[in-house]
């Protein structure tokens, strides 16, 4: 009782006696702004971090979540205003949905109301609020407690690429995750990981706002590690063309009986890394040799699908290059670019159909492929044997001239003989 006396005295004396703050918006006129703001430290933070804020933007102030009375100096802090300073951990997602659950508040700013909900039914809610662990992380974790901004903000800790290392503060903190069992190397990998390059814009031409983060795989509030039959859907929601084919296969039907093998069996889970012609033949994890033995049909048929993809990548390569000789010739090729760029369609699209296991399928697409191919080779072959005429002239013409100019030179010396002794 003596220290809230004293610090109800204390208010007081920042009402009274320090200088008001000159604040534009109205919604910052509030005692517990202009006391904070004189203060220092971890309280003053607090301030400039809200003032950064999009709850300060649409006018969620201090009372919100920390209750009390803001007009009265004398009752900001007291508990029967309401007043619960620090929020137990235990109780800030039922804080978070009291406004974010509710349809009437954030229907005028299109925000889901259902995160409450979600968060619920993940591993993080479950382990809050069914058992207790309040090691986990709620909704300030992940969003931050007074400086949460809109998750387009880039600075925001929920903007696209700054996911993986919001939630790395977590899962890469050994203590943290020791209790669970959990590794913590996920954000290294994902770093190395085909995704993580492109969402770090280390790939030239990729966007990084289209690479899935951790959020994209393991849901959002309502984050929990994909059962194994949901993980073809997980990645299908990018990978829908290869999920469907992979659904054709017989991988598939392996999955649906024993469970494997699911994507992240044959190109893991956070360290994915753009696959070559050398999983079909490979030994290693993930690749076709690791399961199969030497000699068995399904080996056959990778090895069959890598020799197709091999001589069709190497001939898209090759029609790359006799296009831009043909380029440098001077000839309009426009209709070879088309031709080229077909081609290359066909390949990639033939790397997806490899999902259904089916080297006949894989062939079908990879011979068209090769015949837009054949059309550039025999246009470029015809530039060559153009080439190679216009040079045959030009050095016949050259030769003539060489041969005129002789005959000129050794007539002009015999007229200049002829002059000489006449």
């Amino acid at each position: 009782m003596k220290k809230l006396a004293i610090l109800k005295i204390f208010l007081l004396f920042c009402w009274l006696v320090l200088p008001a703050v000159s604040l534009a918006e109205e919604d910052t006129k509030i005692s517990c702004v202009i006391c904070h703001s004189e203060l220092s430290g971890r309280i003053v933070a607090a301030v400039d971090q809200w003032k950064k804020s999009i709850h300060k933007t649409v006018g969620v102030t201090c009372p919100d979540c920390h209750g009390g009375d803001p007009d009265s100096m004398e009752n900001a802090m007291d508990k029967k205003a309401g007043f619960r300073g620090k929020p137990k951990i235990e109780d800030i997602p039922a804080l978070c949905a009291s406004c974010h659950a509710d349809v009437k508040k954030m229907r005028q700013y299109n925000i889901r109301v259902d995160q409450y909900t979600e968060y619920k039914t993940s591993i993080h809610g479950i382990l809050l609020l069914k058992k207790g662990d309040t090691n986990v992380a709620t909704c300030i974790s992940c969003h931050d407690n007074h400086e949460i901004r809109k998750k387009n903000d880039p600075l925001s800790t929920v903007y696209h690429t700054n996911v993986p290392e919001t939630c790395g503060k977590c899962h890469s903190d050994k203590e943290k995750m020791k209790p669970y069992g959990i590794p913590t190397d996920q954000l290294d990998e994902y770093k190395k990981s085909y995704h993580g390059q492109i969402l770090y814009n280390k790939v030239k031409g990729k966007n990084p706002a289209l690479a899935p983060n951790c959020a994209d795989c393991h849901g959002i509030h309502g984050a929990t590690p994909p059962g194994v039959k949901e993980v073809i859907n997980v990645c299908g929601n990018c990978h829908s063309k290869t999920a469907a084919y992979y659904r054709e296969s017989p991988h598939y039907l392996a999955m649906q009986e024993i469970g494997v093998p699911r994507c992240v069996d044959c190109h893991g889970n956070h360290n994915i890394q753009f696959p070559s012609e050398e999983i079909f033949t490979g030994k290693g994890e993930g690749e076709c040799g690791g399961c199969h033995e030497e000699g068995s049909p399904q080996l056959e048929k990778g090895k069959k699908i890598k020799e197709l993809l091999v001589k069709a990548i190497r001939a898209v390569k090759e029609g790359e290059e006799e296009v831009k000789e043909i380029r440098s010739s001077g000839r309009n090729i426009d209709d070879l670019l088309l031709d080229i760029d077909e081609a290359r369609g066909m390949v990639t699209e033939a790397i997806t159909v490899t999902h259904t296991l089916d080297p006949a399928r894989v062939k079908k697409l990879l011979d068209n492929s090769v015949k837009r191919l054949d059309e550039i080779s025999y246009v470029s072959e015809k530039v060559r044997n153009d080439i190679k005429i216009r040079h045959m002239a030009l050095l016949s013409i050259i030769t003539l001239i060489l041969i005129i100019v002789i005959l000129l030179i050794l007539k002009l010396r015999s007229l200049a003989k002829t002059s000489k002794t006449g």
